[in-house]
Formats: C-alpha cells, sequence, structure tokens
C-alpha cells in the first residue's frame, strides 16, 4: 500500500549557491535599459560567506507545503552525485519525503549560483542538469496518491504535461501550475486546453503579460483574459505593489507591507505554494492571499530560497494583519 500526501510537488530541483559582495557595481546605462551588474573582466572580486542550499521550483513549494503543516513529497530528477545528494538532504530537513526523486545515471544534478546585490535583486547563471531532462516514463505514477499536485517548470514538456493532467483527473487530484519560461513562450492558444484543468494559476506580472501577449501594464486586460481561459483560480504576484486573485467575477487584492527585500529568489514559489496551503486549509482566497504575502515577504527577508519559510501556519491575529480588499475587473 503507497502512501498518502496532502501535496506532491513535481518540477525542477537544483542545488544554489548565493553570492554577495560589495564590490558589486549596478549600473543605469539609460532609460531604455535594464540595470546591469558589472564586473571587471580578468579581475577578482571578495564575496561575503556563501550560502548553499538545495534550489528549483518542486523543492521550494514543497518546503513550504511542509512547514505549513502540510505532508509533502517532491518529484524532481537530480543525479547520482554528491550534489543530488546535498539537494535530497536539504529537503528532507525541510520535513519533505525523498522517497519520489528520480535519480538520473547519466546527468548531472542541476546547478545555479546567484549573484546577488544589497537590494535583493540577483543575475542567475544556470545549468539545469537533469532536472530539465525529466520524462513522462520516469514519474512512478502508481504512487502518485494525493490532494493536490503543484507543478513548477517542467521545460515546456507538453507530453509530460498533458500525461500529469489525465493522471490527476482520473484520481481526482487538484492541480496547481506554475509555468516555467519555456510553457509561457506556447501562449494561451496552445495552453488553453491545460489551463482549463488547472486549479489554480500561479504567475507574477511580467510572466502573465508573457502568456497572455499583452503589455504588463494592462493588468486588468491580462487578468480578465486569464480568468476566462483558467478552469479554477488565477494569482498574479506584482512584487512590491501586492497581489491578485481572480475566479469568475471573484476578484481580491492584497496590500504588500512595508518589507525591505534581501533577496527576492523564491518569492514566486512561496507565495503561489502558500496560496495553495491556503486554499486546501481556509478554502477561502482571502485567508489564502494573506497566508501567501506572509509567507513571500518572510522568504524576501533572508538569503536563499527556503531559509525564510514560516515555520508553522500563522493565526487569526497574525493573518489579519495582511489587508485584502475586493479587486473590479
Amino acid at each position: 500500500m503507497y502512501m498518502t500526501f496532502d501535496v506532491i510537488t513535481i518540477g525542477a530541483a537544483v542545488r544554489d549557491v548565493y553570492v554577495q559582495s560589495k564590490d558589486f557595481i549596478v549600473e543605469n546605462r539609460g532609460t531604455d535599459t535594464l540595470p546591469e551588474a558589472c564586473f571587471l573582466l580578468g579581475g577578482k572580486l571578495e564575496i561575503d560567506s556563501p550560502v548553499f542550499s538545495s534550489g528549483g521550483g518542486a523543492t521550494n513549494a514543497a518546503a513550504t507545503f511542509a512547514h505549513l503543516g502540510l505532508k509533502t513529497a517532491c518529484i524532481a530528477k537530480i543525479g547520482k552525485d554528491g550534489t543530488g545528494k546535498d539537494v535530497t538532504e536539504d529537503i528532507h530537513s525541510h520535513g519533505v519525503y525523498t522517497t519520489l526523486m528520480i535519480q538520473s545515471e547519466k546527468e548531472q544534478t542541476g546547478y545555479s549560483t546567484l549573484l546577488t546585490t544589497d537590494d535583493g535583486r540577483r543575475t542567475a547563471l544556470v545549468y539545469r542538469g537533469a532536472s530539465a531532462t525529466l520524462q513522462a516514463k520516469e514519474i512512478p505514477w502508481e504512487r502518485i496518491h494525493c490532494k493536490w499536485l503543484y507543478m513548477s517548470s517542467l521545460s515546456g514538456n507538453i507530453p509530460l504535461l498533458k500525461k500529469i493532467f489525465a493522471h490527476a483527473a482520473t484520481q481526482d487530484i487538484h492541480v496547481t501550475w506554475n509555468p516555467g519560461a519555456a510553457s509561457l513562450r506556447l501562449g494561451l492558444n496552445k495552453l488553453k486546453p491545460l489551463l482549463k484543468q488547472t486549479d489554480i494559476l500561479s504567475l507574477n506580472r511580467d510572466e502573465a503579460a508573457q502568456l497572455t501577449r499583452l503589455v504588463p501594464s494592462d493588468l486588468r486586460t491580462i487578468m480578465k483574459r486569464l480568468t476566462e481561459c483558467v478552469g479554477g483560480s488565477v494569482v498574479i504576484t506584482d512584487g512590491k505593489h501586492g497581489a491578485y486573485t481572480s475566479r469568475g467575477q471573484q476578484c481580491y487584492f492584497a496590500y504588500p507591507s512595508n518589507v525591505s527585500p534581501i533577496n527576492t529568489t523564491g518569492a514566486g514559489d512561496a507565495f503561489g505554494s502558500a496560496f495553495t496551503a491556503g486554499m486546501i486549509v481556509f478554502q477561502d482566497p482571502i485567508m489564502a492571499l494573506r497566508l501567501a504575502t506572509l509567507n513571500a515577504e518572510s522568504v524576501i527577508q533572508q538569503v536563499g530560497a527556503k531559509n525564510g519559510i514560516l515555520n508553522r501556519m500563522p493565526g487569526s491575529r497574525r493573518l489579519g494583519q495582511i489587508h485584502v480588499e475586493p479587486y473590479t475587473l
């Protein structure tokens, strides 16, 4: 008899190293370009103490679910190497079951180096490794017994996405989907059949704009378009400007707190997974928005995508500190 979980996450698992230095220089070259992190070619920079952690959307989300008291397992592909062992041990330390992790004999575990500025912005140097090669035939489908699946980046693997949604439908499993860049590039029309089967779609504002092929400033139209296409709830985060959720005619906005970010890596994972946890526990989008906001704001005040995750489900008083109000589309 296989174990039954509250949530199983599926997606990427990598090893992250966060690097900060007072010698990192951020330059604004003009109004039409984004700020650039600059380094002297051939030079040598002193760095602060590096921070090592597991990373990837599947592991980050799994840690949030486990911290909030939900029985959680993670499905992700790693290499049969020391780095993969480190990733597995790290997520296990967060209370995540690792028995469904997939080891590759051929590929190495993915690895990211995150160059982080003092204000929390970062540039990521990414080797996706084994995490980008996950195939449907490698997943132990007979062992997927859960109430919810949380999907992060699957490198635009449409056959795998279709298989996951089909399995969820046959097992009466709810699905949260946080698509990666490769999936977003496919566009709304190609993904519409899958979006109709999605219970919670979680994106940031720029990702939502990319998926709908609209400009980021036209948020209301973006939300209307997604709400029409998604079978369940749409969640859109807007960084320091707050977050939104909509389902049908029901729409809400959560005001942000006045916190200063140290690191923004993992904020989206923290928000989407905590919103899902809130819907599981409270079955209320307002409470889910409050929980997600608290978790994401806690994460961005620590270096690393997991160090700031809430240690337990907050009480009603703390949740009530996040102001949520109706929003008109």
